[in-house]
């Protein structure tokens, strides 16, 4: 059984102190939604105070660098990986090779760039939105909350899918996860999109159209999930959801 401190400390780079040791990482994987949350709730306000001060090109580009810092960049590793392998034209064995190789290719470098475009336009439209007053900052925030909290809780989603490369980390972060972990996941992404009213409703949507295009991709391009493709499909789910909040 783990804690959010220790959740916190697999999957940011926030000050909380060192991980307890775990034997499985279920307890872990558990307390994803909460997670999104917090780095959620941090990057709401890093971006909202900068647009108090600075112009939204420059809130938008301290809020993308302040995710990845908070992450450490961990999803993005994922996004690179899976632009160089699902994208080339090749045999499913050659794709989760290609996956594995830790040189950056091709297709992985603009599968980067394009995603940290995405945050960091959408952040961007989203501070040049907001005005200096307690109900933009709390839209900002519930914002960047939903969009933290939506991508995690699309990877109790993927676990259903089978492991394309079984021992691997993604197959061995996710065993042990039961359905109460699934419906708690679930009952958090509910939650924060009602508070988003029928603009949240509306990520929801989109963010199950989104996540369920990639893995239908997955499935059929690598013969299931790996620990990329979460980290991906994280990331894919965030920008799904800042777009449709700028619409």
């Amino acid at each position: 059984m783990t804690n959010l401190r220790t959740a916190l400390c697999f999957f940011t780079r926030l000050p909380v102190g060192q991980p307890e040791q775990v034997t499985s990482f279920a307890g872990v994987v558990a307390w994803f939604p909460a997670v999104g949350l917090v780095i959620g709730l941090v990057i709401g306000l890093v971006v909202w105070a900068a647009a108090l001060v600075l112009p939204p090109l420059v809130c938008g580009a301290l809020g993308c660098l302040a995710w990845i810092a908070i992450t450490g960049g961990l999803h993005m590793d994922g996004v690179a990986d899976c632009g160089d392998g699902m994208l080339v034209e090749a045999p499913k064995e050659r794709r989760l090779v290609i996956m594995k190789d830790s040189r950056l290719g091709t297709f992985g470098a603009l599968a980067l760039v394009s995603v940290v475009l995405f945050k960091f336009a959408t952040l961007a439209s989203l501070a040049g939105a907001s005005q200096p007053e307690p109900h933009s900052c709390l839209h900002l925030v519930l914002t960047c909350a939903m969009a933290a909290i939506l991508g995690r809780c699309s990877t109790f989603w993927a676990m259903r899918l089978p492991s394309a490369r079984p021992g691997g980390m993604g197959s061995t972060t996710v065993a042990g996860v039961t359905a109460r972990h699934t419906f708690w996941a679930c009952a958090s992404a509910l939650v924060i999109c009602a508070l988003n009213g029928l603009a949240g409703l509306a990520a929801l949507a989109v963010a199950l159209a989104v996540a369920g295009i990639f893995l239908s991709a997955a499935k059929k391009r690598l013969g299931g999930v790996t620990g990329d493709v979460y980290g991906c499909l994280i990331e894919l789910t965030e920008c799904a959801v800042l777009t449709v909040a700028c619409l």
